[in-house]
C-alpha cells in the first residue's frame, strides 16, 4: 500500500521540529514531495518525498551550513571542577582515558542526552563491541541536538578540534545500531560527509578536512566525501584503547582474505557473535559510516603504542 506522503511528512514534521519552509513550501501538500524529493536527489538519497530521519539529518545539516550558525561551534572544552579532564563515566565510575579534551556526562557542560533517548541499564553490562558511526553533522552540538530529537543516542561524539563528548553512561544501552545495542557501545564523528561543507570547516578554522576519493563500501567506489581530521583519528584511539582496556574488548575488526578491514556486511558482528571493532557499515548494507575510515589501521597503531 502507497504512503500518503502529507500525512507521513505531517508526522514526521511533528515529532522532529521542522516545517515546510524548510524545503520551501508553505503546506504539506504535492509541492512539498515534489521539493523533498528534488533535495533528496541532490544528496544521493532515495527520492521517495518523505522527510525521514536520514532526510531530515541532511537537511538539519544543510540549514545550519546556510545560515552559517555562530551557536554550534563549541571551541575549547571547558572542564567541571569535580571530575578531572581525562575521564569517561561506565557504570557511574571514572575510567580514565589519555586524551585531556574529554568532556563527560558530569562535566559542566556537558552533551548528556535525556533518558527518553536510550534504556537505563539495571545490571552491569559487559559490552563487547565498538560500533562507529559518522554523525552526518557539521559539529558535536549538532549531533547532539539531532539525537536529542530524534529520540535516539550513542555513547560518545568526537568533535572536529578532537574534543571527546560522552553522551551516555557506557553501562546504560544506547541506541544506536540496532539488535546489537545491548552489548555494544556507540562512537560518533563529527563529519558532514559531502563535500560542499569544506568552506564551512574553514570559515569556523578547523581547517581543511581531508577528501576521500577512493572509499569502498560493500563492493562499491563511493563519491568523493569529507574524511577525518588527524586530530579525531588521535581522539578516536584513545578512546577505543580505555574501552577495549576497560571491558576487556579485543582490539581486532573485521578483515578480508588480505588481511585488510572488511567495509561490507560482517555476519558474525550482525548476529551479535563478534568481539572487537567494526563500523556501522559492517552491520548494514544500508549503512555507508564510516566509509574510508581504516579501522585496522588505527588498531595496530594502538598496539603498536602510536597513540
Amino acid at each position: 500500500m502507497a504512503i500518503d506522503a502529507n500525512f507521513y511528512n505531517s508526522a514526521s514534521a511533528a515529532k522532529l521540529g521542522w516545517d515546510p519552509t524548510w524545503f520551501d513550501a508553505e503546506n504539506f501538500d504535492e509541492k512539498l514531495s515534489k521539493n523533498v524529493r528534488k533535495f533528496q536527489k541532490d544528496f544521493n538519497l532515495k527520492a521517495d518525498g518523505l522527510v525521514g530521519p536520514i532526510t531530515y539529518r541532511r537537511i538539519l545539516t544543510s540549514r545550519e551550513f546556510m545560515k552559517g550558525l555562530d551557536n554550534i561551534e563549541k571551541g575549547m572544552a571547558k572542564f567541571s571542577d569535580t571530575v578531572a579532564p581525562g575521564n569517561i563515566i561506565c557504570g557511574g565510575e571514572e575510567v580514565p582515558i589519555e586524551w585531556e579534551k574529554t568532556v563527560n556526562i558530569n562535566s559542566s557542560d556537558a552533551l548528556t542526552l535525556p533518558k527518553d533517548c536510550y534504556k537505563i541499564s539495571d545490571t552491569e553490562r559487559e559490552p563487547r563491541m565498538i560500533v562507529t558511526h559518522w554523525d552526518a553533522a557539521l559539529s558535536a552540538d549538532s549531533c547532539f541536538n539531532i539525537l536529542k530529537r530524534r529520540g535516539i543516542s550513542s555513547h560518545f561524539v568526537i568533535d572536529n578540534d578532537g574534543t571527546i563528548y560522552q553522551m551516555v553512561d557506557t553501562n546504560d544501552i544506547a541506541w544506536h545500531a540496532g539488535s546489537v545495542n545491548k552489548h555494544s557501545v556507540g562512537i560518533d564523528f563529527s563529519n558532514a560527509y559531502y563535500t560542499k561543507y569544506q568552506k564551512w570547516y574553514i570559515k569556523k578554522g578547523f581547517g581543511r578536512r581531508p577528501v576521500l576519493e577512493d572509499s569502498m563500501v560493500h563492493g562499491r567506489k563511493m563519491k568523493a566525501h569529507l574524511g577525518y581530521y588527524e586530530v579525531q583519528l588521535e581522539a578516536y584511539k584513545a578512546l577505543v584503547k580505555a574501552l577495549c582496556t576497560h571491558y576487556d574488548i579485543p582490539l581486532v575488526c573485521p578483515v578480508d582474505q588480505q588481511g585488510r578491514y572488511l567495509t561490507t556486511i560482517y555476519k558474525p558482528a550482525v548476529s551479535g557473535k563478534f568481539s572487537g571493532i567494526v563500523g556501522h557499515l559492517n552491520l548494514s548494507k544500508r549503512k555507508i559510516d564510516c566509509a574510508g575510515l581504516k579501522i585496522g589501521k588505527l588498531i595496530g597503531e594502538i598496539t603498536s603504542g602510536t597513540t
